[in-house]
């Protein structure tokens, strides 16, 4: 009994228990602490973005940025084919293609 790969919408493929629970942590991430998750897609979409006030610590946390506040590319491939718009109107969808 294999683990399924499944095909993303950025055209990635990542397998379905990383894909399972980041979006299990981007759910909580956008409903308890909404600036954490504008920021973390901000920074999954530009790795130069610089995460504003305590969002690294709150990332870190949650096992969503490493120490150097870097996005692993799994995370990052669910993030950018889950999270549609911009600004104050990001929402979360199903990120398989």
């Amino acid at each position: 009994m294999g683990t399924d790969v499944v095909k993303l919408k950025n055209g990635s493929e990542e397998v379905e228990p990383i894909i399972n629970a980041a979006m299990m942590s981007l759910r909580g991430l956008l409903e308890k602490e909404p600036i954490a998750f504008y920021e973390f897609v901000m920074k999954c979409r530009d790795e130069t973005h610089k995460l504003f006030g305590n969002t690294g610590e709150v990332l870190k946390k949650l096992g969503l940025v490493q120490d150097d506040d870097g996005v692993h590319t799994s995370i990052r491939n669910v993030v950018l084919s889950a999270v549609e718009g911009e600004g104050l109107g990001l929402i979360l969808d199903s990120p398989v293609a």
